[in-house]
């Protein structure tokens, strides 16, 4: 989380400064293409004011990202997360709208380029959504513990060291390689007294399957309580028998 709030400084730092040697220093080569065109074509786009539409754009996605930092460290649940997807979705309409003060003679070529940019933009963020969302089973297969999706293990059962279900969780320090969204965490996690494990969980739907293998551990329960309870009842009949 510290190296996430720290991009996302840098990141508001980066629109800030961009946005202000554009309008106060009228650094329009800092815009993307800008230096490429001919003294003709960069003066009709000052003239259209291009440039200073795309310097209130950088300050503008600047105080989104900063207003996500704010609503973070009053404790808003996934604020930096949110402040991004708002913008992208502000720079794409952003992007459509000043598209009009573009040179006229490629301003089809590039809203058509702006446009396949956006719809490919949107498809990974919906991916990375729909997969980090989806749903982990626990099974017991051939003397194996298995969790299926995304960050899934397997597990012998005769390497399990314990197992138990419980109905609070350790506090989450960090999450160090995965998916957290509201109630869902999937990944690898570090949690109080326990260091780093794996989490496949609906943190707001208790019980939680705790289960340990050597230094390794692992939380894994569904949104419904009774398929939790199975899972647990048949890893317990699996390992006594």
């Amino acid at each position: 989380m510290i190296v996430l709030i720290l991009v996302q400084l840098m990141m508001v730092g980066m629109f800030f400064l961009f946005g202000y040697l554009i309008l106060k220093k009228e650094a329009y080569g800092l815009i993307s293409g800008f230096a490429m065109k001919s003294e003709e074509e960069q003066q009709e786009l000052i003239k259209n004011g291009y440039p200073q539409a795309s310097g209130r754009g950088l300050v503008h996605s600047g105080f989104i990202l900063l207003g996500g930092l704010v609503l973070h460290f009053i404790n808003v649940s996934n604020a930096i997360l949110f402040s991004w997807v708002v913008m992208t979705i502000y720079l794409f309409a952003y992007l459509f709208y000043i598209s009009k003060l573009d040179l006229e003679r490629t301003r089809k070529r590039n809203v058509i380029i702006l446009f396949v940019t956006m719809v490919f933009t949107i498809g990974v963020i919906g991916a990375a959504i729909s997969v980090g969302g989806s749903a982990n089973e626990l099974t017991i297969k051939e003397n194996e513990l298995q969790v299926s999706g995304t960050y899934g293990v397997e597990w012998p059962l005769e390497e399990l060291t314990s197992f138990e279900l419980v109905d609070k969780l350790p506090k989450v320090q960090m999450r160090t390689n995965g998916y957290a969204l509201n109630e869902r965490l999937k990944g690898r996690f570090r949690l109080e007294g326990l260091g780093n494990g794996r989490l496949f969980l609906y943190r707001d739907n208790p019980p939680f399957i705790y289960i340990q293998k050597g230094e390794e551990y692992l939380f894994i329960n569904s949104k419904e309580k009774a398929l939790t309870i199975q899972w647990f009842e048949e890893l317990r009949l699996a390992v006594e028998n």
